[in-house]
C-alpha cells in the first residue's frame, strides 16, 4: 500500500505540472497566435478535468503520505516540521490559484471565446499564472523530497 500510494502520488504530480507545462509553453501560445478557436476552449475544458484530477489525487494522497511521518517528538532536531509547514502552507496557495485560474481565468476566457472577442489579454494572464504555479510545484517536489528524507541536516 505504501508504494502504490507513493506512485499514485508522483503519477499525479507529473501529470498535473506536465499538464501546465505543455499548456502554458506550447498550447496556448500556439493558439494564442491563430486566434479565437473551438481548439483553445476544448483544450481548457478538458486540461480542467484532468488537471483537477490530478490534484484531488495529489491531496488525498498527500493526506495519506502524512500519517507516515515519524513521530512528532522526532521532528525538531531535523527540520521537519517548518519543512512540512511551508509545504502545506504552498499547496494552499496552489490550490487558491489553479482554482482562480481554472474558475475565473478559464472560464472568462470561455465566454470570450463564445463571444467571438479578443482572448490575447486573458490567454496572457492565465499562462503567467500558470507558470508561477509551475514555479511553485517544482517548489513543491523539492519540499516533499525534504520531507520525505526527514528533513534537511
Amino acid at each position: 500500500m505504501k508504494l502504490l500510494t507513493l506512485w499514485l502520488h508522483l503519477l499525479a504530480a507529473v501529470v498535473w505540472l506536465g499538464g501546465l507545462l505543455f499548456q502554458s509553453h506550447i498550447l496556448f501560445p500556439i493558439l494564442a497566435k491563430r486566434g479565437p478557436t473551438d481548439a483553445l476552449a476544448s483544450a481548457v475544458r478538458r486540461f480542467r478535468r484532468v488537471a483537477w484530477t490530478a490534484l484531488v489525487v495529489l491531496v488525498l494522497t498527500g493526506l495519506h503520505n502524512l500519517t507516515r511521518l515519524p513521530p512528532v517528538a522526532t521532528w525538531s532536531p531535523s527540520g521537519l516540521a517548518p519543512l512540512l509547514a511551508l509545504k502545506l502552507f504552498l499547496v494552499v496557495v496552489v490550490l487558491m490559484l489553479s482554482a482562480h485560474r481554472d474558475f475565473g481565468l478559464a472560464a472568462r476566457l470561455l465566454r470570450e471565446l463564445a463571444a467571438g472577442t479578443s482572448t490575447h489579454r486573458i490567454v496572457r494572464t492565465i499562462v503567467r499564472v500558470d507558470r508561477v504555479v509551475l514555479l511553485l510545484g517544482v517548489i513543491l517536489l523539492y519540499l516533499g523530497l525534504a520531507v520525505s528524507r526527514g528533513g534537511i541536516s
